[in-house]
């Protein structure tokens, strides 16, 4: 880094903290604050041109009985490899973020819930092999809260 231009220098260092403080530090996705700016610029998106938008949310199974068996090592691997598998799976224009310790968000745009579900059935066939189970929720626009209804599915 240039250091013999300090607000060259400073505003890098802010862009650099700001983009920390919308990743997660152990698998390199949004985080939840990333994830709400996302949504709000993909929701306005989709309702401005009324175009389908879903969100995925997706709950790892398993993970405190993982990390208490096998060490947090191993669980933090399992996380890694489930977003690396989900990674795999979408589109380019697909948004992933992990918003809790075992949660995730799948934003997908131009994407109906039959879409969706193709999608989600993908990843769990690729998770299979890796043994790693989850539970999702799924939620379409014109909802008014995607996070809230797909964590009621999910729940259910």
């Amino acid at each position: 880094m240039n250091e013999s231009n300090p607000h060259l220098w400073l505003h890098l260092a802010l862009l650099q903290l700001l983009e920390e403080n919308r990743t997660d530090s152990l698998t390199g996705i949004l985080n939840r604050r990333g994830f709400e700016e996302a949504l709000g610029q993909y929701q306005a998106t989709a309702q401005r041109y009324n175009r389908p938008l879903t969100l995925i949310l997706i709950d790892m199974r398993g993970l405190k009985s993982l990390n208490q068996k096998h060490g947090h090592v191993a669980g933090d691997q399992a996380l890694k490899t489930l977003v690396q598998l989900i990674q795999k799976n979408k589109r380019h224009a697909d948004i992933i973020a992990r918003v809790g310790g075992d949660e995730f968000v799948l934003l997908l745009p131009e994407t109906d819930t039959q879409q969706a579900m193709h999608a989600i059935q993908r990843i769990q066939t690729d998770l299979h092999t890796h043994q790693i189970e989850i539970t999702y929720g799924i939620a379409q626009t014109p909802s008014k809260d995607l996070y809230l209804d797909a964590d009621q599915q999910l729940r259910k």
